[in-house]
């Protein structure tokens, strides 16, 4: 499908991926850790949208960042048709949210470049995916610090809807001031207590693979919440 203006529509979405070391600690009832099932969903995302409807898979263009101590674009914004296969998540250490909004802001300005000489440009979208507050060096990365680079991201034209996705010990104010807004209601949702990671995980994977067909095809952000997980106010 094409835009008024005769060009192709292109919807950027971004999956950015905590991989701290809380993500992968082993756990005592052998079960996968967090950052396992997390990797296998994000695998299983991309080969969804590309065996799926074939208009989702041209329009949607899709990127995979992981953070932690430091920041990796594990997949460039790829076409789900154009998708070979995903790299492998690689564990990290801390928790940087300064170094991952810091690095957000240079990715989506190059890519808005580069998909604007050919296509009509969607807001992005930036689904954030976290299990606990930032933490570097020996002390707890305060807002003051991390606050001003995420809202740099929030200001970019067009400015990108963002998705903040937390379960673990991640604080509910920690995800508020993460998020953005769509239509008056708070992009923010925390994982009940009571719903154990890979539940919450397999929800956040299909919210997200929901969400982008959803966007497409209905040609504005549409944007569904996970099972398993409450909408903040």
């Amino acid at each position: 499908m094409r835009s008024a203006n005769g060009r192709p529509r292109a919807f950027p979405f971004y999956i950015v991926c905590d991989v701290s070391h809380s993500m992968h600690t082993a756990r005592d009832d052998g079960r996968p850790t967090p950052f396992e099932i997390l990797s296998n969903c994000v695998g299983e995302l991309l080969f969804e949208l590309e065996a799926g409807d074939p208009g989702v898979s041209e329009a949607a263009h899709v990127a995979v960042v992981s953070f932690s101590d430091k920041v990796e674009l594990v997949l460039p914004l790829t076409r789900p048709c154009d998708a070979i296969r995903v790299p492998a998540l690689r564990p990290g250490r801390q928790t940087d949210y300064l170094g991952v909004f810091s690095e957000l802001v240079k990715i989506l300005q190059k890519d808005h470049r580069k998909l604007s000489r050919q296509f009509d440009v969607r807001a992005p979208v930036v689904f954030f995916i976290t299990d606990g507050e930032p933490y570097v060096g020996e002390s707890h990365q305060g807002v003051e610090v991390w606050g001003p680079a995420r809202d740099r991201l929030a200001a970019l034209q067009p400015a990108p809807y963002i998705v903040a996705l937390g379960f673990g010990t991640v604080r509910e104010e920690t995800l508020l001031r993460v998020a953005s807004t769509l239509r008056g209601e708070v992009l923010a949702f925390a994982g009940e207590v009571a719903t154990g990671a890979a539940t919450v995980l397999h929800g956040i994977a299909q919210a997200v693979s929901d969400s982008i067909s959803a966007s497409v095809n209905r040609n504005t952000a549409v944007l569904r919440g996970p099972d398993g997980m409450r909408q903040l106010r």
